[in-house]
């Protein structure tokens, strides 16, 4: 398992997210727009 930090929480970040959290890392998704990191959950 990594431990993987995704800076901006847009349409692609979103779907690389998703993806490497299915693989079993531990992601973590940073980003000043507090809404889009909810729409990210």
């Amino acid at each position: 398992m990594k431990k993987i930090i995704i800076l901006g929480a847009n349409q692609v970040a979103g779907a690389l997210a998703e993806t490497l959290a299915n693989e079993k890392n531990d992601i973590t998704v940073v980003d000043t727009d507090a809404e889009k990191l909810q729409e990210l959950k």
